[in-house]
């Protein structure tokens, strides 16, 4: 996926709408108006339906607009926020920003620790800022909550 410069905005943008309330039932898309999502994102209501277009072109939520002032749109999220914040830890390490890269491979970690591979990335990315490796905690997997919720 080749997110271009202002790809990072838009992927901000995602992740603030992954986290606004979700919707009454399983599988419920979420429903707003272009102006609702255009306040979320503090953008213009044009920002709003580009966003919306490019992350739907990415493959991260599906859109259905509803004409009309008022008119609720529909959008369904396909990617878990935990993708986006690897996603943004490969980046940032890729780009030699370290600490930016131990900050998303963080919240992957708070997110599902049980990802493969991401606490001993946190820990190379960490040695590389000269720092102490991340405290090992015994989180949960996010599997095992979801199927005790």
């Amino acid at each position: 996926m080749d997110i271009g410069p202002k790809g990072s905005v838009f992927l901000d943008r995602y992740l603030l709408l992954a986290q606004s309330p979700p919707p009454a039932g399983e599988g419920a898309p979420r429903t707003a108006t272009i102006a609702e999502l255009a306040q979320l994102w503090d953008c213009s209501a044009r920002s709003a339906r580009e966003t919306l277009g490019r992350l739907q072109t990415w493959g991260l939520l599906a859109w259905d607009p509803r004409p009309g002032r008022a008119r609720r749109s529909e959008v369904w999220l396909h990617v878990h926020p935990v993708h986006v914040y690897f996603e943004r830890a490969c980046r940032a390490e890729a780009a030699g920003s370290l600490a930016e890269a131990a900050f998303w491979l963080g919240e992957v970690l708070m997110s599902c620790p049980c990802i493969p591979d991401v606490p001993d990335r946190l820990d190379a990315v960490r040695a590389r800022l000269r720092l102490e490796p991340a405290i090992a905690e015994t989180l949960p997997c996010c599997a095992d909550a979801a199927a005790i919720s």
